[in-house]
C-alpha cells in the first residue's frame, strides 16, 4: 500500500503515517517526581527509549502507533507531544519535586481526546487509545473526579487507562481509578519487561480492526494484577 505521510499544523503539529488505514494513540503518563530519582527514573528511560526501537521493528505497528509522553512532578509537563513512533525524540527525564497525578491525568485525557478528534478530521479511524501511568507515589491533589471521568470515558471505549504501581506507590488509592481495571505492580525497578508487553499488545492492536477487542498479551513474571478483572 503506497505511504501517504500528512502534515497538520495546529495545537499539535504532527504527521500521519498511512493516514488511510487506522491509527493508535499511546500517552505514557510519566511520574517525575522527587522520589522517582536514581535507579526507578534511570530504568524507566532507558526502557522508554528501547520501546521506541523495538516497536519500530514491525512495519504494521510503526505505521498505526502515534505515541506521546507527559511527566507530572511539581508540575505537569509534555515531553513528546504526539508523533508517529518513528519520530519520537530520545527521552530526557529529571525525578524532582511532589506528585501532582490529578493535573497529569487531565492533561493526559485531553492530549488523547484531542488526538482521536484529529484523526477523524484527518480521515484516519481511531483505536480505542491508550494512557499508561507510571507512578510510585502517593498525589498530592486529589484524584476523585478525574477517576469519575476516566471510569465514564472506559465505559464509553473512549480510553484505556493502565497503572502501573512502582515500589512505594498506593495501589488501593490507584483502584480508584476505573474502579480498579487495569492496575498492574512492578515488583522491581526492570521495565523492560513491562515495555516489551505494551510492545506486543500494539502488535495485537494493530492487526485487529477498531472497535473490536484485541487481545491481551500474558503479563511478564515481575508484573502482577492488583485487582483480578476481565481487562478490556
Amino acid at each position: 500500500m503506497e505511504e501517504m505521510v500528512q502534515r497538520v499544523f495546529g495545537a499539535f503539529a504532527s504527521e500521519i503515517v498511512n493516514a488511510s488505514e487506522p491509527h493508535m494513540a499511546c500517552l505514557f503518563l510519566i511520574d517525575t517526581s522527587g522520589s522517582m530519582e536514581g535507579e526507578p527514573i534511570e530504568e524507566l528511560i532507558s526502557a522508554l527509549n528501547r520501546f521506541k526501537v523495538e516497536v519500530c521493528e514491525d512495519k504494521r505497528t510503526r505505521d498505526i502507533l502515534d505515541v506521546a509522553i507527559v511527566e507530572f512532578n511539581t508540575a505537569v509537563n509534555v515531553v513528546q507531544d504526539f508523533v508517529p513512533i518513528e519520530y519520537m525524540k530520545p527521552v530526557s527525564l529529571i525525578a524532582r519535586g511532589v506528585t501532582e497525578m490529578n493535573g497529569g491525568l487531565r492533561k493526559a485525557i485531553d492530549m488523547v481526546i484531542e488526538r482521536v478528534r484529529f484523526y477523524r478530521r484527518s480521515g484516519t479511524e481511531p483505536y480505542c487509545p491508550w494512557i499508561v501511568m507510571i507512578t510510585d507515589g502517593y498525589p498530592t491533589d486529589s484524584i476523585d473526579n478525574v477517576a469519575e471521568e476516566i471510569l465514564y470515558l472506559d465505559q464509553q471505549d473512549e480510553l484505556r487507562l493502565w497503572s502501573l504501581a512502582v515500589d512505594g506507590a498506593d495501589t488501593n488509592l490507584l483502584s480508584k481509578l476505573g474502579h480498579g481495571k487495569r492496575v498492574l505492580k512492578l515488583k522491581d525497578c526492570d521495565f523492560s519487561n513491562f515495555f516489551d508487553w505494551v510492545n506486543k499488545n500494539m502488535r495485537s492492536i494493530s492487526v485487529s480492526s477498531p472497535g473490536e477487542k484485541a487481545r491481551v498479551e500474558v503479563l511478564p513474571d515481575n508484573v502482577d494484577k492488583v485487582i483480578e478483572d476481565d481487562w478490556m
